[in-house]
């Protein structure tokens, strides 16, 4: 395999495996179901070197020959964990079987990731066709939509950085790129509003079309009348501009409208789907201070726990904030400030240098991709990864919202860390196949 392997990218994901492991191992020790913890990640390492070899064994063009099977498994399953599927911290996001528990979230992940560089591929040349843009979503939104009935927002946000970037890869226009952000920031953006101004009477008291914005997820007929008042006012802006004299097309004012009344629908939809501690969440971004025992004390804790390390830190096994219980989900959602307490800043430095390598290594497969397909493939495994390495690191750093997304290869978590391996195995597949089939 010399040659066709890039062992660079083996060492990056092996390093972080090897930080990952040793994090869990420290954070975790002082859990009742220690014993449990250790045996189902080193299982979980197994089986996901096992889907390593798959993703690099198996030719990843039979992904793109396959890919109406594959999106009519991944719709399959989605809905499939949603009926049989077991109920864990208020979410029915697992299927549980007799030795371990799989979340469905991760592997339609991926998998809708490779139906969408078919579709991308399949349309190259009508590329910056409005069709081909709406026709992304279109694939996506279904499987976004099921995650978000599980409620798993943390797993549906991950899917906007994937089809934002493929799309830009694949060349799509920078117009309607701009116009999906635009949807994007609606559908993420009000909910946070809503939240901010039920936790805030006063200002619906004192502004009343604070008041009435807040009312619109309550009932549908707010939000009908909503919706309407969008299109009356984009008909509108287009006659005044057409009295004006100003040439600009109607289209451009109804998909203006389109957007809009869908960003509101998307964001009523997220919005009565989100629970109380996610709110919690947002409310102790904006002003931690305002909750410093509930809603703030994950992300504080994390703070102090990141700089009481030092530069060398107090070593494994030795972290106050993860030793004595402080840090709370610090095997999972945290386990990087518990790098930073015990590791110290060197520690942290050294996974975030593997990890911006990892992406690097997956962007230049993607750079010598064979074809186009295997290009797509690679750009929005890339997207994924990068996103949840700022997400992650930003929240323990406090300069996100807390969103539950794990750290891959290195947060505790069997289906996150098996199916990150299947990606990585996937783009050493491209990246074998660079030059010819073998």
């Amino acid at each position: 395999m010399r040659g066709r392997v890039d062992w660079i990218l083996v060492a990056a994901a092996t390093g972080l495996v090897v930080f990952g492991t040793l994090g869990i191992l420290s954070a975790a020790s002082p859990l009742p179901n220690y014993g449990s913890i250790v045996q189902k990640h080193f299982a979980a390492i197994g089986l996901g070197i096992l889907f390593f070899l798959f993703g690099l064994g198996f030719n990843y063009q039979i992904y793109q020959d396959q890919s109406k099977t594959l999106y009519v498994f991944t719709i399959l399953l989605m809905l499939g964990v949603l009926v049989f599927g077991s109920l864990q911290r208020g979410q029915r996001a697992w299927i549980k079987f007799p030795f371990f528990s799989f979340q469905p979230s991760e592997l339609a992940r991926i998998l809708t990731l490779l139906v969408l560089a078919n579709f991308l591929d399949r349309r190259s040349k009508k590329i910056q066709d409005v069709a081909t843009v709406l026709g992304a979503f279109a694939i996506v939104a279904p499987v976004m939509v099921l995650i978000l009935k599980e409620p798993d927002f943390s797993s549906t946000l991950s899917f906007f950085p994937i089809l934002i970037v493929m799309l830009f890869c694949a060349g799509a226009n920078l117009a309607q790129l701009a116009a999906m952000a635009f949807y994007g920031a609606l559908t993420l953006g009000l909910p946070l509003a809503w939240t901010m101004l039920s936790m805030n009477p006063d200002w619906t008291g004192a502004v009343p079309a604070a008041g009435m914005f807040l009312r619109l997820s309550e009932t549908q007929w707010p939000l009908a009348a909503a919706v309407a008042g969008i299109f009356v006012a984009a008909y509108a802006g287009w006659r005044l501009f057409l009295m004006a004299r100003l040439q600009v097309p109607g289209v451009v004012f109804a998909v203006a409208a389109f957007i809009a009344a869908g960003g509101l629908f998307s964001a009523a939809l997220v919005n009565r789907q989100l629970k109380g501690y996610q709110r919690n969440r947002v409310v102790a971004f904006l002003t931690p201070e305002a909750d410093p025992r509930g809603a703030g004390y994950n992300v504080q804790q994390a703070q102090i726990a990141i700089g009481s390390g030092g530069l060398w830190g107090k070593g494994v096994f030795s972290g106050t904030q993860a030793q004595l219980g402080f840090l709370p989900e610090r095997h999972t959602d945290f386990i990087f400030a518990v790098i930073g307490e015990e590791m110290g800043f060197l520690g942290a430095l050294g996974v975030l240098a593997l990890y911006l390598t990892l992406v690097w290594r997956i962007v230049n497969s993607a750079r010598m991709a064979r074809d186009r397909y295997g290009y797509l493939v690679c750009c929005g495994l890339a997207a994924f990864y990068g996103f949840s390495l700022l997400v992650n690191v930003g929240m323990c750093l406090g300069m996100v919202p807390v969103a539950g997304i794990p750290l891959p290869l290195v947060s505790y978590g069997g289906s996150s860390l098996t199916m990150t391996l299947l990606g990585v195995g996937i783009a050493e597949n491209i990246y074998a196949r660079r030059y010819a089939l073998l």
